[in-house]
């Protein structure tokens, strides 16, 4: 039976029906091939209410338009609205008899009296719309929508806090510390590694040689490479023990779970990040200490998703540390899936069980925690019957890897990629009003251009319109010129296997 929620002057009005003695929804069956109806009783004087079902759905009809009362008898009119065949139809009407109680106008203690019972009814008629509508997977939501998938194995896909990558670094060299005397034990090999990586010099190697103590000489007996020394052929070589002393940089280490943020004067716009890997300081290629060091934010959701540069605060600074950079955006935060994701993906949970079918892939696929945006999947890519291709972004590889086999059929090869990244240069100029900011309206446009590239999903054109569009959305920017992207004014094509990605981003303010 279908639950219908009857608005509350609804029910006012058929309390006050049944006080003041009139009839109150008498059911009637509507017939296709029947006009007239015989009320109940026979001293009617007026019908205040008909309704029933049209087309699928509730409806009150409209007096002489719909229908008009002769004496006992409803009557449907020819041109006017009529219930749906075989549904039932609801009338409301008042008798010719005398009214124990006829002051029912706004205000009156009976109507004060039943208006708020009324409310209460309506109370009771909201919860049961809420029960009803909890049991389907297209009006239920929330938690209760949770409940409707889990019968189909579908889980919500929860927040996903925002990860990247952090540079500790500092300008000058860590200092220096001597070891003293490490012992080696000589075995003949060619070839000894140091017990520590951050060596700046060898002071001396010394050891018995010929049943003399000797200090060897570098680049006569040995050379050192890195952390690593190596015996020279032709030179003096140790008996059975060796003994080094060298200077070595002082091991600079970032804790798990050390905190960096965002800088902001009010602290509420503050994003704390944690480590999430122990690391130590190296000299990178270019003679630089740094370390990259992976981040995820403390709080789950968009909120934690910030632009390169952004975070370059340690709350509690770690010794030997000068300064923190991110060098790349971190936009991969997710919001919990919403209840339209979780319907669509529930109602497709059903097709997995179709192996190697377009849509069972896709949707397992989808399921996997972390994936983000639209998972494409096409078949045969370059025209070769039983191969099929999946592109997605985010989510664990190895498990991507292992739905896929899962549900793909014998004989059907599925090749899974990630999108192809088309590095995107763009270059604008704006012009504001006298008025504002212009440094802080040249950075909401930089934050609105780089928000319409994050939410470019795969297969998805750059189109130099929709860049216009979003900046000009910035209040306090009157016009937009130059607009090139990649040093050209047109849309960026970009292939099924591609999703842009925002690599320089420069904002002129014209006079």
């Amino acid at each position: 039976m279908t639950f219908i929620r009857k608005p509350y002057n609804e029910v006012v009005e058929s309390m006050l029906s049944h006080i003041t003695k009139g009839i109150v929804n008498e059911k009637h069956d509507y017939a296709i091939n029947r006009t007239k109806y015989r009320l109940g009783n026979t001293d009617v004087i007026e019908i205040l209410k008909v309704d029933g079902t049209v087309r699928g759905g509730p409806f009150v009809f409209q007096k002489n338009t719909d229908y008009r009362l002769g004496g006992s008898t409803l009557e449907w009119t020819r041109d006017g609205e009529k219930p749906d065949d075989r549904t039932p139809f609801f009338v409301n009407y008042r008798l010719d008899a005398p009214q124990g109680i006829t002051d029912v106008n706004p205000g009156s203690v009976t109507r004060t009296v039943v208006e708020s019972a009324a409310r209460e009814i309506d109370y009771l008629y909201a919860q049961m719309d809420h029960v009803y509508n909890a049991g389907f997977i297209d009006t239920a939501t929330g938690k209760s929508l949770d409940l409707v998938v889990s019968i189909l194995g579908v889980t919500r896909k929860v927040a996903e806090p925002a990860r990247g990558d952090v540079t500790f670094a500092r300008v000058g060299e860590p200092k220096e510390v001597e070891v003293s005397r490490e012992a080696h034990v000589y075995d003949t090999k060619e070839k000894y590694r140091l017990r520590d990586p951050m060596i700046k010099a060898v002071k001396k190697v010394e050891g018995t040689s010929g049943g003399v103590q000797t200090e060897f000489a570098q680049g006569k007996d040995y050379s050192i490479s890195g952390s690593e020394l190596s015996w020279l052929e032709g030179g003096r070589r140790p008996e059975k023990m060796f003994y080094l002393t060298y200077s070595k940089y002082e091991e600079i280490r970032i804790p798990v779970d050390t905190r960096v943020s965002t800088y902001s004067a009010r602290a509420g716009n503050v994003k704390v990040f944690r480590t999430t890997r122990e690391a130590a300081l190296v000299r990178n290629a270019e003679g630089h200490w740094e370390a990259d060091v992976p981040i995820e934010a403390m709080s789950p959701g968009k909120e934690g998703n910030v632009f390169a540069g952004s975070i370059n605060v340690m709350p509690k600074p770690v010794m030997g540390i000068e300064y923190v950079i991110n060098k790349k955006d971190i936009l991969n935060g997710r919001e919990a899936e919403s209840d339209t994701e979780l319907r669509e993906r529930a109602k497709r949970a059903l097709e997995m069980a179709g192996k190697a079918t377009l849509n069972s892939l896709k949707a397992a696929v989808e399921g996997v925690k972390g994936v983000i945006g639209e998972v494409k999947v096409v078949d045969q890519p370059d025209g070769i019957p039983g191969i099929i291709k999946i592109i997605a972004s985010g989510g664990d590889e190895n498990e991507i890897l292992r739905v896929i086999e899962d549900t793909r059929a014998a004989g059907v090869k599925v090749e899974f990629n990630r999108p192809a990244t088309v590095p995107l240069d763009i270059r604008l100029t704006i012009f504001v009003v006298e008025s504002v900011n212009r440094d802080e309206v040249r950075k909401e446009a930089d934050a609105a251009i780089r928000q319409y590239i994050e939410a470019l999903a795969i297969d998805d054109d750059v189109v130099l319109s929709r860049i216009i569009k979003s900046v000009l959305g910035v209040q306090g920017i009157r016009d937009v010129r130059d607009v090139t992207i990649n040093d050209r004014s047109e849309n960026i094509e970009v292939r099924f296997d591609e999703k842009g990605e925002l690599r320089s981003l420069e904002i002129f303010v014209g006079d």
